[in-house]
């Protein structure tokens, strides 16, 4: 199946900021790695504001999709403990360093972070539910570790990491 050019920028935008950072991101640069004219990418992003606003949603999109393939159905569909479980499983491996770009970001526009909340919505569960959110915030640490820490995890104390936060998920 031929990809749309608006998937190939969003694709060559992703790439750009895992390698350049966020403040690389311009026209110019995204029409050079997407292989495409600038006049291309502003007919699909008028302004940056939207073409930030089509890779959070990109970015987002994927999750979900990642969390639906873990848990094998759709979070409506899932218990609490099955929807957790998922964003554990899904969060215990090391964030793409553009999504921790990107979820840094969303924090200073309401239309970038409502992209993520809603995802959020559907899939974790909220403070308010002690247990529950505690394997959340432990999710939040495995999935940012290596990013955030002078020694990554080892693969062999990822996988142990993640099991003992799996068996906290209550049910």
């Amino acid at each position: 199946m031929r990809r749309s050019k608006y998937d190939l920028i969003l694709d060559a935008a992703v790439s750009l900021i895992a390698t350049d950072g966020l403040d690389a991101l311009s026209y110019e640069s995204l029409a050079h790695a997407a292989g495409l004219s600038k006049s291309g990418i502003i007919y699909h992003f008028p302004s940056r504001h939207d073409l930030l606003l089509g890779i959070h949603k990109h970015l987002a999109e994927a999750w979900e999709t990642e969390l639906r393939s873990i848990a094998g159905a759709p979070a409506e569909e899932l218990t609490d403990a099955q929807r957790l479980r998922a964003v554990l499983i899904s969060m215990g491996r090391t964030a793409e360093l553009t999504e921790l770009i990107m979820i840094l970001d969303a924090r200073n526009d309401p239309g970038y972070r409502a992209v993520w909340a809603g995802v959020d919505k559907r899939w974790m569960p909220g403070p308010d539910t002690s247990d529950a959110y505690l394997v959340q915030l432990i999710a939040y640490g495995l999935w940012a570790h290596d990013h955030l820490h002078h020694e990554p995890l080892s693969p062999a104390d990822r996988e142990r990491l993640l099991a003992a936060a799996l068996a906290q998920i209550p049910s």
